[in-house]
């Protein structure tokens, strides 16, 4: 008796706790939006939590009958509301959540010829750049009111909503969704769907009605031939739990230097001080760095060297051929032009390969439990030699014809050592399993 009652009140502390901060939150946000010209331009006056709607499901009651009208003309219109798109504030969210939607939309025979209404309060990315999304079946709608009404109708009548969230987002439920959830059940899905259809890529189609800004903008940047990008993170964050050194890079730029390629630096990320007087161009930070910048430079460039961060989604929605290195979440990326350098880990305590890695990342999340456990350490990250022979596999795919899966790719893809693997189109690079086949044949 006495230990549920203890339970009870740490329970209803915590719930207090939240609540503190959640008033704490909106005064923070309330005075910056007053007193910030910067800060209203990318948030709007009402921007609710995730844990807004966790919180206060029940207040949907109160407007049921509205709520009911409205979804009632939704359907009749087929209208589908989009939930759980939580982080409009990341690009790797923003073009990751939306291709998703729209992939279900084209595939999905519950969502043909429909109208989908996505939702949100968030201008950082969107404000600039929703006309680059937007289409007659695809309508973006700012607004924190619209966002917290239609969300209950959505809540309230599921039969008019989907579900484009790839995060722990889940309003139906009420709470986060499980690690597990987020990591293996929603990226098994989304994997599967992108494998249905490799031709859908909207993106695509949009570079046509730019072609002006396009010009001016590698007019503004000199870039007067073919270019690849290269992006690193310079912080642990995303799928980087440890920053790579930029000098691994060098080999690789030269090789595409020697190919005739000019080199485009881009994300929002510091220039490393090694890439000066190696005439690469500094988009990162330069005042031309914009969210349609970052769509028109990358929808027309050859390739993309990303790390493992938001930015490759990018890359991934104009089916370019991208290198993702150094990423520690082995199979979250997808996509026929893709291949992938990841980070190994281990334990002192427990000799890891690849299935244990992403049985960690779906029981600890982000950071694999790097931060849980005293002996857990990085066993191996990408060296130069790895980058470059990656890079070298990745020309292959310049062509419109995609190369098959090399004989020691489709053998790990078949013994199905880690099950996310064996979906999407995806692979590592065959030289990295060559050198670490131990890691992934276990």
């Amino acid at each position: 008796m006495i230990y549920y009652l203890k339970n009870f009140i740490k329970k209803k502390i915590k719930e207090k706790q939240k609540i503190k901060k959640l008033y704490f939150r909106a005064i923070i946000h309330l005075i910056r939006y007053f007193l910030s010209k910067k800060y209203r331009k990318n948030k709007c006056l009402i921007d609710p939590s995730s844990e807004f709607f966790y919180n206060n499901k029940k207040l949907a009651n109160y407007f049921s009958i509205p709520i009911l009208i409205v979804a009632r003309i939704l359907k009749k219109k087929k209208i589908f509301i989009s939930i759980n798109n939580d982080c409009n504030y990341s690009v790797g969210h923003i073009y990751a959540e939306i291709n998703y939607l729209r992939e279900l939309q084209h595939l999905e025979g519950k969502y043909s010829s429909s109208i989908i209404w996505f939702t949100t309060s968030r201008k950082e990315i969107l404000g600039d750049a929703y006309h680059l999304f937007e289409n007659e079946n695809f309508k973006i709608l700012f607004g924190g009111i619209k966002r917290i009404f239609l969300t209950f109708v959505a809540i309230q009548h599921p039969s008019i909503s989907i579900d484009g969230g790839v995060s722990h987002v889940n309003y139906v439920l009420g709470r986060n969704n499980s690690h597990r959830i987020t990591y293996n059940n929603l990226t098994k899905k989304r994997s599967k769907l992108m494998s249905k259809n490799q031709k859908f890529y909207l993106n695509k189609n949009k570079l046509y009605h730019y072609r002006e800004s396009k010009n001016k903008l590698m007019q503004d940047l000199n870039i007067v031939k073919k270019y690849i990008i290269i992006q690193i993170k310079d912080n642990s964050t995303n799928g980087t739990l440890k920053p790579l050194n930029p000098d691994l890079l060098l080999r690789t730029i030269k090789h595409f230097q020697d190919q005739h390629y000019q080199i485009v630096f881009a994300g929002r990320e510091q220039f490393p001080r090694i890439f000066y007087n190696k005439s690469i161009i500094n988009y990162a930070n330069s005042k031309y760095a914009s969210a349609v910048n970052d769509f028109l430079l990358i929808g027309h460039c050859s390739l993309v060297i990303s790390s493992g961060s938001g930015f490759c989604e990018i890359a991934s929605c104009f089916d370019k051929p991208l290198l993702v290195i150094n990423v520690h979440h082995i199979s979250q990326h997808f996509g026929q032009r893709k291949i992938v350098l990841p980070t190994l880990l281990s334990r002192k305590s427990k000799k890891f390969n690849a299935k244990i890695q992403h049985l960690y990342l779906c029981t600890y999340g982000p950071d694999n439990g790097f931060n849980t456990f005293d002996d857990f350490y990085i066993l191996h990250m990408p060296t130069s030699e790895e980058i470059f022979m990656a890079a070298k596999e990745l020309e292959g795919m310049l062509s419109d014809n995609v190369p098959p899966f090399t004989s020691l790719q489709k053998k790990i893809r078949d013994k199905g050592v880690c099950s996310l693997l064996s979906y999407g189109k995806s692979r590592i690079s065959d030289y990295y399993l060559s050198k670490h086949e131990y890691f992934f044949r276990n």
